[in-house]
């Protein structure tokens, strides 16, 4: 992350808390709501992290998956998040499968709760009224390419006249400089180039395609720290600031640990599939059960693989060191005759107490229905769906309440609140300018 610029201070309203229209669509908590009744973390510094940001105003510019679910976790904080989208399909998430009835489930996840404004900033007076908005917020987002902004005439130093210590952050997928800026890509494009695509699957093998856009995501988490920092130090100096975050260097950054032991020329890197945590240990992987489900091992430390190996009836596993190598081989090919002898609940029944580092490897929808996370109220089903409806709240604190918003659904009570009458706003519509 480069940190571009700096102005000025921070300021705070009461939180605007979302509504949800009754009946529309029934999303149901698997639990209590966060840290519900009975739970350790319902006193405490858990309640307040959820909102932490209560004040703080974002206008969100961004659309897909980066920014929009870096603002949803602004919003879980407690920030209030004004989408701004264009007056044509607006954010086109909104029809990526699946869907539960009308409903992108991939839309919903990152823009519960958040408010829907529909602008022309293409127009003059579109680029004008956001400005106004900018004057009264504390964060703009921005996911374009570099030179975006400037094209449309909103660049920082445009919205620091606006506001002077507003917090500009860009998420890009390659930064604002370097050979690769103007260039176009996603999450994998960005895994490619940081060498974290190679990392996976075996040699001589190609690399998958990841399951879940971790650049992506890395991003978005990388600005939320960003943000977060940018907000305190307004606090501490009165300056605003703008933050450069490529998508690519944040994906780089989290697999440091994983290539700290590669020198310039790789000459001493182990291959693909050959390190501790990525394939080259028995003790550390994946093996198929008996009627084609899997367990995931990951009994590094000998107490815990002994405890597996005994479990097993096979105490000679342990005559392996948990260290890549030839000798691996034997092992694994043990491993996987044993684990194929039972289901995978026949092992999960067995395991049941034993704290080995042995569990189960479940799907989505499996996993959203797992005591565990239901103890933690974190996994929510849509309705009585089993299929696209389940989803993730935040970790941090209390979920964002209400169904993402339909495209302009909050374009009238948000200019109202910024001062314009409803003739202005027919007129603003009339013209095009607002949707």
């Amino acid at each position: 992350m480069r940190h571009l610029h700096d102005r000025r201070g921070l300021h705070g309203d009461d939180r605007w808390e979302p509504e949800s229209p009754d009946g529309v669509y029934d999303w149901e908590a698997t639990g209590q709501g966060r840290h519900g009744p009975g739970s350790q973390a319902s006193v405490g510094s858990s309640l307040t992290i959820g909102r932490s940001l209560s004040g703080v105003r974002v206008l969100d510019l961004s659309r897909l998956l980066p920014g929009p679910y870096a603002t949803w976790v602004l919003s879980t904080m407690g920030a209030e998040v004004l989408k701004v989208e264009d007056p044509g399909m607006g954010d086109y998430a909104r029809v990526a499968p699946p869907h539960i009835g009308p409903v992108s489930a991939f839309f919903h996840v990152m823009n519960r709760g958040k408010r829907s404004v529909v602008i022309d900033l293409k127009k003059d007076e579109g680029r004008g009224l956001l400005l106004r908005l900018v004057r009264d917020v504390d964060i703009v987002f921005e996911q374009f390419r570099p030179g975006v902004l400037d094209r449309l005439g909103l660049t920082y130093e445009a919205l620091r006249q606006a506001r002077p210590d507003i917090i500009l952050c860009s998420l890009s997928g390659y930064g604002q400089d370097g050979p690769l800026a103007a260039k176009a890509g996603h999450d994998i494009n960005y895994q490619a180039l940081a060498g974290t695509l190679w990392l996976g699957g075996l040699e001589n093998q190609r690399p998958p395609v990841p399951a879940i856009p971790f650049a992506d995501l890395c991003g978005s988490l990388h600005a939320v720290s960003a943000i977060v920092a940018a907000l305190l130090q307004r606090e501490r100096t009165g300056e605003g600031a703008w933050l450069d975050l490529a998508m690519a260097d944040c994906i780089a950054a989290v697999a440091a640990p994983s290539v700290a032991g590669w020198t310039q020329d790789g000459q001493d890197a182990p291959g693909r599939g050959e390190g501790v945590l990525n394939g080259g240990i028995a003790q550390y992987d994946t093996y198929e059960t008996k009627d084609g489900g899997y367990l995931a091992v990951g009994a590094l430390e000998p107490k815990f693989f002994a405890l597996f190996a005994g479990l097993a009836g096979h105490p000679e596993w342990m005559e392996v060191p948990p260290v890549p190598g030839p000798h691996q081989a034997s092992l694994r090919a043990s491993v996987r005759r044993v684990v194929a002898d039972k289901t995978r609940d026949e092992w999960v029944e067995l395991l049941e107490g034993v704290d080995c580092c042995v569990s189960p490897v479940l799907n989505p929808a499996e996993a959203a229905r797992h005591p565990q996370f239901a103890a933690r109220s974190l996994a929510r089903v849509a309705g009585e769906s089993s299929g696209p409806g389940c989803w993730v709240d935040s970790p941090l604190g209390p979920e964002v309440e209400g169904p993402a918003p339909t495209q302009g659904q909050h374009t009238d009570e948000v200019l109202k609140e910024w001062g314009f009458t409803p003739e202005d706003v027919a007129d603003l519509r009339a013209r095009g300018v607002v949707g």
